[in-house]
């Protein structure tokens, strides 16, 4: 607008400047005189060049504003800005809502979910089982608690005896007139009744030596097995003892001194929290592992002295089954007694050192061993460096013996006094 003013202003003033030489009187200029006719002339012509020269100006003026104009139009215009605004916004919008894109997200994520959705139950198939360390028997939970060895009655009164079955391991051993008896290690299993509890031997100190503190339970001892048990690491839990609480009492099946009876449960809340676990006592064959170097028979004879114990292959009941005296050996419940595995442990008997009328058998050193387990029997030795140490049992070629997975029982035994029975 202030061009188009400008302009207008020029055009005007040209207009004067033109008429200007008229006004100075040369209008008519056909009466004037020759010298003034000159001067007129020469007016008019620097008129005429003075108003182009105001054109001129004017033009340039009018240029330069249409050029600022321009500028001051093109500066603030939004238009690229939306343009470029605009295209950024289509490319997310159209990639987004495209369907090949949803559709192969969609197909992505499906195997992740069905493999989210299927992995708990191959965890959960694939979880590994505990494994009791006396039996090889996969339990559902770690068992953490002590070995509880029971000294249990074999005397012909004491027939038949509680608890047997329930025992993980099951050592016989000869004491006064030949006559046996037990020491019992329960740990996986619990049994309500457990006895005819007896009394303690110096024999049963390297049976306790290498399982960690366990708990013994017993009916007393003499005073020298007395004060000898106050240095083997084991919790003694006595009759009468300081840490029998109740543990103990008398069965009305039997008469004294063959009815003390007690359960694991009361065996446990006297002495767990003073014992250990115990370790790994064998080992077992995996499942469809065959015993090596074996051979097929039907079972084994040994003469203790007044007790004759013979075990048979049953494989209806998958285990070993006793006879003890020409009797079949039951527990008092009626269950017959049939171990998985029987070891014949050969060793050598010394005079105990608390009554000369007791045997003792050495349980350190080494000497002939004979398994029996899944029908067959393998001839071989036992090895025990120390009575910290556990008894490791291996065939002719020094391979350690694979038991199968269950209850033990081992017959230790002097030499010459078994028989295989083919």
């Amino acid at each position: 607008m202030a061009a188009v003013a400008l302009l207008q202003m020029s055009r005007s003033r040209s207009l004067e400047l033109v008429r200007e030489p008229f006004a100075a009187g040369c209008q008519d200029t056909a009466s004037a005189a020759p010298m003034r006719q000159q001067r007129c002339a020469a007016s008019g012509t620097r008129g005429r060049l003075l108003s182009w020269a105001l054109w001129l100006s004017a033009l340039v003026m009018l240029a330069a504003c249409s050029q600022v104009q321009v500028l001051e139009t093109i500066e603030p215009e939004p238009a690229p800005a939306t343009a470029v605004a605009a295209e950024s916004q289509v490319t997310p919008t159209t990639t987004v809502a495209a369907p090949p894109d949803t559709a192969a997200a969609a197909t992505t994520q499906a195997p992740t979910t069905s493999a989210v959705t299927t992995e708990p139950t191959a965890t959960t198939t694939a979880t590994p089982l505990f494994t009791a360390p006396l039996t090889g028997l996969p339990t559902p939970s770690e068992i953490v608690r002590p070995a509880a060895v029971v000294k249990i009655d074999n005397h012909p009164n004491a027939l038949p005896q509680w608890g047997l079955n329930m025992a993980d391991v099951v050592y016989e051993e000869i004491v006064e007139a030949r006559l046996t008896r037990f020491a019992a290690i329960f740990h996986s299993r619990n049994a309500d009744m457990v006895g005819p509890v007896r009394s303690a031997r110096t024999g049963d100190f390297a049976l306790l030596s290498n399982l960690n503190r366990p708990i013994f339970v017993n009916s007393g001892a003499n005073d020298y097995t007395e004060r000898a048990l106050r240095g083997v690491d084991a919790v003694n839990v006595t009759d009468g003892g300081s840490f029998d609480n109740g543990v103990f009492e008398r069965s009305p099946a039997k008469s004294p001194p063959h009815n003390l009876v007690t359960d694991t449960a009361r065996i446990y809340s006297a002495g767990t929290e003073h014992g250990r676990t115990p370790p790994a006592y064998f080992r077992f064959r995996d499942p469809g592992e065959s015993l090596q170097r074996a051979d097929a028979v039907s079972g084994v004879d040994i003469d203790f002295g007044q007790i004759e114990a013979s075990y048979r292959w049953d494989s209806a009941l998958g285990g070993w089954v006793r006879t003890q005296n020409g009797s079949d050996h039951t527990d008092f419940d009626g269950v017959r007694i049939a171990p998985e595995n029987v070891i014949v442990q050969f060793v050598r008997y010394r005079q105990s050192p608390a009554d000369p009328l007791t045997p003792e058998p050495v349980l350190t050193g080494s000497g002939v061993a004979w398994t029996f387990s899944d029908g067959r029997f393998v001839r071989g030795t036992w090895e025990r460096l120390s009575e910290r140490d556990v008894t490791v049992f291996r065939s002719d070629n020094a391979v350690i013996v694979p038991l199968t997975p269950g209850r033990t029982w081992i017959a230790l035994a002097r030499e010459g006094t078994a028989t295989l029975v083919p």
